[in-house]
């Protein structure tokens, strides 16, 4: 066979491939390990979760946008999927206290993070981390999910299914099978480091040489207070003050959830279907490119004396034709990217001020939930550091500014 068959031959291979359906991803859905009775309370691990990174940069939002997804979106997602990942938590009846923690929490009994790498409505990629208060690593893996479809159907029951339920489900899945894997003396010190750590990060001195640091990284206990110690009753006592504080603002990422939920979920469907749409245009343009190539190379490698019926100018100019064809495919990505950014609004939200009853003045916290977070954390550092009196209401009607003390 001649050089010149042998590239027709590879150009028509190429184009049965062209013409053949895309293999969708399966949906890989695992069974959520819930709790088939009551968990031993000594086994009840609190659970922190940390916003997770959107993944895009502050203020280069262009690779985003270069995909047709609008950074705003992605930002909004940094704050709905740490609150899914708490629901399915939750649902399992196998830990203590579940909370989005907006900026984390070192001294939390466990924490997780994330990173969010991929979202279009058709796949979820993202990469987690769980690591208890003594800096020991339970999770630390990327979960990816191809989208259950079956949520995207417009006869679907209002049944709350999330398209990537499962991914949450694996995740929820590897922590239980992570704490598991702990002795009870393990879990034991982990709690008093997260008890020790949170009254370091209010009072560093004397607590913070209650802990050391020892290999890998890891905290662990050098002392204990002594069991009626009045700091640490204190210390105690804004803790629980502190959980309170996050418990609250937990009330309002479940009111953003909710009010995110109807657009978001049409959103990932229409992104769905434009995300579909793009790649199998991306497919198609490049595999014409391809194929116009071979064709032409195959055109202009051919024995001309061999060429008696015209084979060699049909394959150049049908290979022009596909390339041209190729590039006019290649423009219509640009619709389907400008549908993309259209399809992607802003979630983005102020949060009611929270008023707070501090030793008699009230104290005004402002901006988003995880600004007013960021307030609280100092002014309970203040209120260690002083002496003062805990916050003893916290009141979400408005008040005359005049009545507001600014932290």
């Amino acid at each position: 066979m001649g050089a010149g068959r042998k590239w027709a031959v590879v150009a028509v291979a190429l184009a049965a491939l062209a013409g053949a359906p895309s293999v969708a991803r399966g949906g890989d859905e695992g069974q959520l390990l819930v709790a088939k009775g009551e968990i031993p309370e000594d086994r009840l691990v609190d659970v922190a979760i940390d916003l997770f990174s959107p993944g895009v940069k502050e203020g280069d939002p262009s690779p985003l946008l270069k995909k047709g997804i609008r950074a705003a979106v992605r930002k909004s997602e940094s704050r709905y999927v740490p609150i899914h990942l708490r629901n399915t938590l939750q649902s399992t009846g196998q830990w203590g206290a579940v909370r989005v923690a907006p900026g984390g929490a070192s001294w939390a009994e466990l924490l997780v993070t994330g990173t969010i790498t991929k979202s279009n409505g058709k796949d979820l990629a993202m990469r987690v981390t769980a690591k208890d208060a003594s800096g020991r690593v339970w999770v630390e893996r990327d979960y990816k999910q191809g989208a259950d479809t079956a949520a995207y159907a417009k006869d679907r029951p209002v049944d709350g299914r999330d398209p990537f339920q499962a991914l949450y489900n694996r995740i929820a899945n590897d922590l239980v099978r992570a704490r598991d894997k702990r002795k009870p003396a393990e879990l034991v010190e982990m709690r008093d480091v997260a008890r020790l750590r949170f009254a370091a990060g209010m009072a560093p001195d004397p607590y913070a040489a209650y802990l050391v640091t020892r290999g890998k990284g890891r905290v662990g206990v050098a002392r204990l207070p002594a069991a009626d110690d009045p700091m640490m009753a204190r210390v105690a006592a804004i803790r629980d003050r502190d959980q309170m504080f996050v418990d609250t603002l937990n009330e309002y990422y479940a009111d953003f959830y909710a009010r995110m939920d109807k657009p978001y979920d049409d959103w990932r469907a229409y992104t769905y279907e434009e995300q579909a749409a793009l790649d199998s245009i991306n497919r198609a343009a490049t595999l014409k490119k391809i194929l116009g190539g071979l064709a032409i190379l195959g055109g202009i490698l051919m024995d001309p004396q061999s060429d008696r019926v015209g084979v060699k100018d049909v394959l150049v100019l049908g290979g022009i034709a596909a390339i041209q064809s190729g590039f006019e495919d290649g423009k219509e990505t640009v619709i389907h990217k400008a549908a993309l950014t259209e399809l992607a609004d802003s979630f983005e939200g102020e949060v009611t001020p929270l008023l707070l009853d501090v030793d008699g003045k009230v104290v005004q916290l402002t901006g988003s939930a995880e600004a007013q977070f960021t307030q609280w954390r100092l002014l309970l550092q203040d209120i260690a550091a002083t002496d003062a009196a805990l916050p003893a209401n916290i009141n979400l009607l408005p008040m005359a500014p005049a009545e507001v003390v600014q932290p």
